[in-house]
């Protein structure tokens, strides 16, 4: 007797045959299950940025420390990388709750920290388990969401990281930083997470998709090799996409680290200034991250992410040029919704193209691996370079200036190489084994 859970299968090994989802119930529930991990992707990062001149005061470093510390930090999520992996062997639930309560509790710990050194340690730890959370929430997202709603399910989730800045704006603005924990008070925040994963964690439940990946054998628990998306099958797309996250990552990054320390120290910004301008520019991030759902839908990922790449860059490099204010602000709203607001579809070309068995490793390298890079050398470039006392460029605007032009890359990149896959299951886009996605024949203007 064929049972229903046999049908699925059948279905799923299909290529191009997809599977009803679950009930639009529980993919509210997961979706708002999955908030707090770009919530406080957001909120962690947001306080190494917001508050790094309160940072430096307590511990009495130079601006250059503050830079190569970003480098060890920001390596904790490419060492998340090791542990997303998991996410193909144990599957996304389990390794979505353990990296929860890892980065609860480091998070935590970092209020502790009596030096530079065990505040950079902590922050390591914390991004590592930080890393895992946020990979297996938008491999979940995507993998539980049907092709017609995955755009808009991913805009929502990561709207969350914008909300966690203006959380730490918010804070800010109200003086946090002034209380008798200053800039410690921000990471016992952190403990929130783990309020929530006790309550709601038995409402969570494992993919679908990785259920029957598991149920028909692909996937193969420890035997998985650790290079498996490395093979010819998807190896064009790993290092097409990976690049696509590399040369964003450096100058975004560098840019969202240094932002608030050049407007207080270079434009004469009060904290005050700095938390109203956080607060709106986020704001209308958030905006962002839903239109750019909505737009992978309507228009597709390729032009969404062209558009958005355009403006990003354009705005940045007003933002960290002009010495008025009126113009920083809209620098700085622009920048930020076009900017951080093409999360959505980064977070689509990372995971669509990959068949379910290996998608959380591919993910993983394309995130741990490619993107890093910027998390780690972004930063650290505008804090070497840009220090005013030993920089070779001596001023934060001008250094990240420079990096923007590491961007342009990727309009040729998007315009020429990238697939299009709006509207198409996952079954259709990678099929049941490792299928590559071709390239489009020719350059199609968005």
């Amino acid at each position: 007797m064929q049972t229903a859970g046999d049908t699925l299968v059948e279905d799923a090994v299909e290529v191009g045959v997809a599977f009803e989802p679950r009930d639009d119930k529980y993919l509210k529930l997961l979706l708002w299950l999955l908030v707090s991990a770009t919530f406080f992707e957001g909120y962690d990062g947001a306080i190494l940025a917001l508050l790094l001149a309160d940072i430096q005061s307590t511990f009495a470093v130079s601006e250059a420390t503050l830079g190569v510390i970003r480098i060890p930090i920001e390596l904790g999520l490419a060492a998340a990388f090791f542990v997303a992996r998991l996410a193909d062997r144990w599957g996304r639930k389990p390794l979505l709750l353990y990296s929860v309560v890892g980065y609860t509790v480091f998070t935590a710990l970092t209020a502790l920290s009596w030096d530079i050194w065990s505040f950079t340690f902590f922050q390591f730890a914390s991004r590592v388990f930080l890393g895992a959370e946020y990979a297996v929430a938008v491999t979940m997202i995507v993998e539980e969401y049907p092709a017609i709603r995955r755009g808009r399910a991913l805009g929502v989730l990561l709207t969350f990281a914008a909300m966690g800045t203006i959380a730490v704006g918010l804070l800010l603005g109200l003086g946090l930083q002034d209380g008798p924990l200053e800039w410690r008070a921000f990471y016992l925040v952190g403990l929130l997470p783990l309020l929530l994963l006790s309550v709601f964690r038995r409402k969570l439940l494992e993919t679908r998709r990785f259920e029957i990946a598991r149920e028909t054998g692909a996937v193969v628990g420890d035997r998985t090799p650790f290079l498996e998306p490395w093979r010819a099958a998807n190896r064009r797309n790993l290092v097409l996409v990976g690049l696509f996250h590399m040369l964003r990552s450096i100058p975004l990054f560098g840019s969202t680290a240094w932002w608030a320390f050049y407007a207080e120290r270079e434009r004469g910004f009060t904290s005050g200034e700095i938390a109203f301008y956080i607060i709106c520019a986020y704001g209308l991030g958030c905006v962002g991250y839903y239109l750019c759902g909505r737009s992978m839908e309507r228009f597709g990922r390729r032009p969404t992410a062209f558009v958005y790449a355009v403006g990003a860059i354009a705005f940045a490099e007003l933002l960290f040029q002009t010495t008025s204010r009126p113009l920083s602000f809209i620098g700085l709203l622009f920048a930020v919704f076009f900017g951080l607001g093409m999360g959505p579809v980064m977070s689509a070309y990372a995971t669509e193209l990959f068949p379910t068995e290996i998608r959380g490793q591919a993910a993983a390298w394309i995130r741990n691996l490619f993107e890093i890079a910027g998390y780690v050398f972004g930063p650290a470039i505008v804090g070497i370079l840009g220090d005013h006392a030993t920089g070779a460029v001596g001023n934060v605007g001008d250094t990240v200036s420079l990096l923007m032009l590491l961007q342009l890359p990727t309009l040729w990149l998007i315009a020429r190489y990238l697939p299009e896959t709006r509207g198409m299951e996952l079954e259709e886009v990678s099929g049941p084994t490792a299928a590559s996605v071709p390239p489009p024949a020719e350059v199609v203007a968005p």
